[in-house]
């Protein structure tokens, strides 16, 4: 039999340290969650985004941009392929 020397394992404790800090870090970063009616959040988001004449316009002017690209590429905006 061999004589075993009496060695730190420095790299354990340090590791097993690391796990601690995090586990501890990630419990203090979840926020409670906020219950929230489908309606109301409906309801907000749809005000904020009311058409407006100016938006329209600009849709549509957009619309024709996209029309024209697509005619002088011959692939429109959207292309869905497989491979």
């Amino acid at each position: 039999m061999g004589y075993i020397l009496p060695v730190t394992p420095y790299q354990s404790i340090q590791y097993a340290n690391r796990l601690q800090k995090n586990s501890a870090s990630f419990s203090n970063r979840i926020w409670p969650i906020e219950k929230k009616s489908f309606d109301e959040e409906f309801e907000s988001r749809s005000h904020s985004m009311e058409l407006t004449p100016s938006s329209v316009q600009k849709r549509k002017k957009l619309q024709a941009a996209e029309r024209v690209y697509s005619k002088l590429t011959n692939k429109g905006l959207v292309i869905n392929t497989r491979v």
